[in-house]
């Protein structure tokens, strides 16, 4: 059987794009085999917080491995520290649940994670938490965000200081939210101001305002890493 230099160039460039398609299809894609066969699970509020139940008169007290795979989803996905604190009381809320995390706790995990900067340790003093309860409440002594330190705490962010009462917090959390702040004041000079909300601006910017100055400027802060 005798074939033509035509039929002989097709059959040829068939075989060059095949053998084209199978070294794309097995080539390198950036990742281990072992990230392959074994994948970072994939986390969420839920899936780490879906084991509590609710609870109509008490509070749960957080685990540390619940802690840690909280600020293991903060470090997947990017966020900072309010970011993931926000969205565990939304959760909470919506579900009749309140839950603690013990400062013992937070110091601990600070051996595996940066939870962020110096900025964010003015707002949040892990050194000096006694715990953090969140979601819904039980009677008029407590908020949907509430703070207990082993002392009062006083540092400088921005253009002001901040002075925190040994029990702080905000009596409304919405999304992206923390509102009607209670504990916490600006103080600049001789001028004090009752910080009255938070909002969190995406890309891990809050802007913190203060009673009668409804405008503010937003701040940066760091991301939750592993260390």
């Amino acid at each position: 059987m005798s074939y033509t230099a035509q039929h002989v160039r097709r059959v040829v460039a068939v075989f060059v794009l095949a053998a084209l398609a199978v070294t794309l299809a097995t080539a390198d894609t950036g990742r281990s085999n072992d990230t392959n066969e074994n994948p970072r699970p994939q986390r969420s509020v839920d899936t780490i917080l879906g084991e509590l139940r609710p609870n109509l008169r008490s509070t749960q007290t957080l685990d540390r491995d619940q802690i840690q795979e909280m600020f293991d989803y903060g470090a997947d996905e990017g966020y900072m520290i309010f970011e993931v604190l926000n969205q565990m009381t939304m959760y909470l809320k919506e579900r009749n649940m309140r839950a603690a995390i013990l400062g013992e706790d937070l110091r601990e995990a600070e051996n595996r994670f940066s939870l962020g900067d110096e900025q964010i340790d003015v707002l949040l003093p892990v050194s000096k938490i006694q715990r953090v309860e969140l979601g819904r409440t039980f009677g008029n002594d407590q908020a949907p965000f509430d703070v207990y330190l082993n002392e009062e705490h006083t540092d400088f962010l921005d253009v002001a200081y901040f002075d925190m009462e040994k029990h702080f917090g905000f009596a409304t959390v919405e999304e992206d939210l923390f509102a009607d702040g209670f504990g916490v004041r600006a103080r600049r000079a001789f001028l004090r101001f009752r910080m009255s909300h938070m909002e969190l601006q995406g890309d891990r910017r809050i802007r913190a305002h203060v009673h009668r100055f409804p405008r503010s400027r937003g701040m940066r802060f760091d991301a939750i890493e592993r260390l």
